[in-house]
Formats: C-alpha cells, sequence, structure tokens
C-alpha cells in the first residue's frame, strides 16, 4: 500500500496542466459577428465584452481583406488579445452580402472546431454594422441578446429553427431552399426587428422576403408548429372594423399532389382548431355566430397561404419544401426535369377547416 501512494505521489509531479487551456483573460471572446461586402472586397465586424463588470458593453472591431479568413486575422490585429469565437451566438449577413454565395462566407466557420454549429445565422436590411452600433446599450451582453431575440420569433412559430449546421445541409439540399431570419432596424434608437423570412435559392439570396405573417404560414407548412400561434386579423361587418384575435392549437396538413399531363398541383388539407383571445362582438356560444366567424379566419388564412406560394414561386424558393415530397414519393415526377423549374409553374393550393374550441378564458 505505501509503495502505491509513493509511486502515486511521484508520477503526479510529471503531469502537466491541459495542454489546450485557454483562459478568458487573455482572449476576446466574440460573440456576434457581421459580415458586409463579397469575397474580394470583405469587411467584418466582431463584438465582444469590453468590461467583466458590465457585460452590456461591448467593443466592435473592424477587419477587412479579401477572405473570411484574411478578415478575421486583420481584425485580430487590433486587440491585445487573441479572438476567439467559442461562444459565437450569431452571425448576421447583410442581404447584399447573401445574394453571392453565402456558403463561401461561411466556410470559414465550418472548418473551425472552435465554432459552435448552434450559432445562428441572420440576414440584415442593410450593412450589419448598424446592427452593432445602436444608440442604445442592450439590457444584456449582444449575443445573448440577439440569440434571445431570433428564439423568441422560433417559439412563436415565426421562424423555423436554424443554426449553422442546418442552413449547411440546407444550401446543399435538392429539395427544400434555405429560409433565415431577415431583420431591419427600427425608430430613432435603430433597434432591430423581425421582417420576416429571407427566401434562399441555393446558396443565394433572392432579394426577396416574406411578411411575418406569410413567414408564419410558411414554417407552419415547412417545418411544425413550435410553442405558440397568434394571429390577428380585422373583419369589416356592417360597416365596423372588428378585432379578430386567436392562437392556433394545432396545425394539421395533408398534402396531396395530382399530375394532369405536364400539369402538376400540390393540395395542401389543413385543420387549425383555434382559442379566440379577441373578438369583441362576443356570442359566440351561437352556432351561427362561430360558423360566420370560422368561414372568415379560414378564407383569410388561405389567402395568406395563396400569397406565401405566390412569393416563394416568384422567387424560385422551396422554402416549404415540396421537392422533398416529390422526390420521396412521387420521384417520376422528380425525374421529368430540374425540380426548381417545375416548382415554379406547378399549382398550390390550401384548404383550411378552422374550429374555435374555446372562445375566452371562461368558456
Amino acid at each position: 500500500m505505501r509503495k502505491i501512494i509513493v509511486f502515486l505521489l511521484l508520477s503526479s509531479v510529471f503531469l502537466s496542466g491541459c495542454w489546450d487551456q485557454r483562459l478568458y483573460k487573455e482572449l476576446s471572446v466574440i460573440s456576434v459577428v457581421g459580415i458586409d461586402g463579397n469575397i474580394g472586397d470583405l469587411k467584418a465586424y466582431y463584438a465582444y465584452p469590453s468590461s467583466s463588470d458590465d457585460p452590456t458593453k461591448y467593443i466592435v472591431l473592424e477587419g477587412v481583406g479579401k477572405t473570411a479568413r484574411e478578415v478575421r486575422i486583420n481584425a485580430n490585429k487590433k486587440t491585445e488579445q487573441t479572438m476567439d469565437i467559442a461562444e459565437l451566438t450569431t452571425i448576421l449577413v447583410s442581404e447584399e452580402t447573401a445574394k453571392k454565395d453565402l456558403y463561401s462566407l461561411l466556410d470559414v466557420y465550418y472548418r473551425s472546431a472552435e465554432s459552435p454549429m448552434t450559432a445562428k445565422v441572420v440576414i440584415t436590411d442593410g450593412s450589419t454594422k448598424k446592427f452593432l452600433e445602436l444608440k442604445e446599450n442592450f439590457p444584456k451582453e449582444i449575443g445573448e441578446y440577439y440569440l434571445d431575440f431570433i428564439q423568441s420569433y422560433e417559439k412563436a412559430s415565426i421562424y423555423p429553427i436554424t443554426n449553422l449546421e442546418i442552413a449547411a445541409n440546407q444550401m446543399f439540399s435538392e429539395g427544400r431552399d434555405l429560409a433565415l431570419p431577415y431583420l431591419k432596424t427600427s425608430g430613432d434608437k435603430g433597434l432591430p426587428e423581425g421582417e420576416g423570412i429571407a427566401l434562399f435559392n441555393g446558396k443565394d439570396y433572392t432579394g426577396e422576403h416574406l411578411t411575418l405573417r406569410e413567414s408564419t404560414f410558411a414554417t407552419l407548412l415547412g417545418y411544425k408548429k413550435s410553442d405558440i400561434v397568434e394571429l390577428a386579423y380585422l373583419m369589416h361587418k356592417n360597416g365596423k372594423d372588428i378585432s379578430v384575435g386567436f392562437n392556433a392549437i394545432r396545425f394539421k396538413k395533408k398534402m396531396k399532389v395530382t399530375q394532369d399531363g405536364s400539369n402538376i398541383k400540390v393540395k395542401y388539407n389543413i385543420y387549425m382548431p383555434i382559442v379566440m383571445t379577441e373578438y369583441p362582438p362576443d356570442h359566440l356560444d351561437q352556432k351561427q355566430k362561430r360558423k360566420e366567424l370560422e368561414t372568415f379566419i379560414e378564407g383569410r388564412v388561405e389567402k395568406d397561404i395563396a400569397r406565401m406560394f405566390k412569393r416563394s414561386q416568384e422567387a424560385s424558393s422551396d422554402v416549404v419544401g415540396i421537392g422533398e415530397d416529390i422526390r420521396a414519393y412521387h420521384p417520376h415526377l422528380w425525374r421529368d426535369g430540374k425540380w426548381k423549374e417545375i416548382y415554379k409553374d406547378i399549382k398550390i393550393e390550401a384548404k383550411v377547416k378552422v374550429k374555435i374550441v374555446r372562445s375566452g378564458s371562461i368558456r
């Protein structure tokens, strides 16, 4: 026993510390990156906390170069510490930059073992610089703020859940196009605001984005309902505007594909039970009143879905992923030609069935 103890004590002398240890005091921990320009003429912005006592205060480093790696090297020379992206939460890419091969800009993150694949990729209205140099401080660390901001839209079923890993898979997918959050700044303080989903065709941003409501239905049809789905419309009745608000409890969809010669038709049958959250006229205990309101909501939802598909088809962006179903269950249609050429011309319809299951908290 004594020999074992002596051996262990002697062995401990030769043990080294963690060879890959990195101390925070020696690092500039980047939480948000902004990318402007294109390969050959790139500019990027790297935000990191400037105070350990107050994480809401941060510094933005700027780098320029011909490649994404050169830009980072250039920015790293401007800090006394080493830049570290292990806690990166958000990558902002300007809309003009995203129009030319988004993957080529993100390749540097996919090849780095330090890069978290859970980081969000976001398209911005205009330069990303204004999204990092705001007139008012964030209420929390900037990376945490942007992560929570995007996730709040994901939980509301407005944005599909995306990150670096999912984005890479969809950029190379033949049956589904990439859908990324699109942000703009608003108000005097220039705070970020969700604008909808940016529509991609392969690796390129099409320059078109959906509205928030259209984004909601694209997410529901192409992915799945998240925590909540809140919708509101204005109903014109008897010369008055009536507020109509509701939460969708479920969103069940069934897709059917038919072909008549060269004409392809895709039809969605949707069942959406709802809970009313706003309807001043009330009297929803009456069957006729409920039916009238259900019919109104069905019509408005069908129109919104039709507009969403129209804009997506015009942009040649299959964000809903119809191509995945076509390839899996209708391979003869997939082989007839390139899917994107077919997708632009197919007829897509949605038939919605709404049922009011609760008209309020007490009924």
